[in-house]
């Protein structure tokens, strides 16, 4: 039931996420942010009284994981534009880390906080926990802290006036977007090396990583948590180490990209060799460095490159590209490791390592498109 929730989030976050960008351009990031948080808000709202009053049913966790996914869809694209039209080019690695180095802390803290609350506001009947109560006033601060954009917006001032094309519809615009992206030869490399990568790497790190705590760790769901906030801390210095470090060379975005997927490849690998705790969180704690500071990189990078009136619809296909394919890839390593684990997350790593390998040894590929000299950020 909780991989079918999960799934029923994703798909619609990923079929509508490039109408999101293209709607994005049409209007405007700020207003596709106000009413994407007023849904959610309001989606979390309904969420917590059906919790509350004990009266929530599967279909409508169902339902609600649906319209969330799409309310998602809107979002990612819509933020992932605004920033230019916030900050000065000199400041968009700077802002871009920020941004970055924030969602990883919450996602660290988050369930953290979460669970205290859960454990602290709920009740015992009987020797049995009943953590209901808990669980609605988690729901209820997580709506509450969807108003915080409606007040904050209201100090921002863009620095770019909003495009509106009133000529072209969604579809239009669409389709200029990806025509766009198909023609920008290193954006195109980018967004292809993204999806098949992320396929290979998403669904075997995401399913594997809580299987391999639960079967082959002896700290269980604490190593399953340590091997977390690894993730987190270092996707955090990451972000942070970009935002204060000179951007690399555009043509060699490549090989900082590859080696990101080759780290992980070798997180997998060595998951199957030891079951050795602090070694994996060293080792994903590595990774997760390099995976942050090339996100921070890779984002400010798009950002430069195309205008801000086209940046809407550029970001939700990279975004597509990303996560529309975890569904699958989540899919396909679920069932492996329910065959054999360890062939799933070995088969998963040896073939990322390969590829990258292979990758870094192709100057055409490496550069993704740009001339070896080139200096174009």
């Amino acid at each position: 039931m909780m991989g079918t929730v999960l799934a029923l989030a994703a798909i619609p976050r990923a079929l509508f996420m490039l109408v999101g960008g293209a709607v994005t351009d049409r209007f405007s990031p700020r207003m596709i942010m106000l009413l994407s948080n007023a849904l959610r808000m309001l989606l979390m709202g309904i969420l917590t009284w059906l919790t509350y009053s004990n009266s929530i049913e599967m279909w409508m966790l169902f339902t609600l994981a649906l319209s969330f996914g799409l309310a998602d869809a809107f979002m990612f694209p819509a933020a992932s534009a605004y920033p230019p039209r916030l900050l000065q080019r000199e400041q968009l690695a700077a802002g871009n880390s920020l941004v970055q180095g924030t969602a990883q802390l919450s996602i660290a803290l988050g369930p953290l906080i979460a669970g205290a609350l859960i454990f602290l506001a709920g009740t015992n009947n009987g020797g049995v926990s009943e953590d209901t109560s808990g669980l609605a006033l988690v729901f209820a601060i997580d709506a509450l802290t969807f108003l915080v954009p409606v007040f904050v917006f209201q100090f921002i001032k863009d620095l770019i006036p909003v495009f509106v094309d009133k000529k072209s519809n969604t579809l239009q615009l669409l389709k200029q977007g990806l025509s766009f992206t198909w023609q920008d030869i290193p954006l195109r490399s980018f967004t292809f090396v993204l999806g098949f990568m992320g396929f290979l790497l998403r669904g075997p790190i995401m399913v594997g990583m809580p299987v391999y705590a639960d079967t082959s760790l002896k700290e269980g769901a604490m190593g399953f948590s340590i091997l977390a906030s690894a993730y987190g801390l270092g996707s955090i210095l990451g972000a942070l180490i970009a935002g204060v470090r000179k951007a690399p060379q555009a043509n060699r975005i490549g090989s900082f990209l590859f080696l990101d997927y080759m780290a992980f490849g070798l997180v997998l690998m060595l998951m199957v060799l030891t079951n050795n705790l602090w070694l994996i969180s060293i080792a994903l704690l590595s990774a997760a460095i390099i995976d942050g500071y090339i996100m921070v990189v890779t984002i400010t990078w798009i950002q430069k490159r195309v205008a801000a009136e086209m940046l809407g619809r550029v970001m939700s296909i990279v975004g597509f590209m990303s996560q529309g394919l975890y569904p699958i890839s989540a899919a396909l390593a679920g069932l492996a490791a329910s065959w054999s684990l360890n062939t799933m997350l070995g088969s998963a790593g040896v073939a990322l390592v390969t590829i990258s390998l292979v990758c870094l040894l192709i100057p055409a590929v490496r550069h993704m498109g740009y001339a070896r000299d080139s200096m174009d950020t």
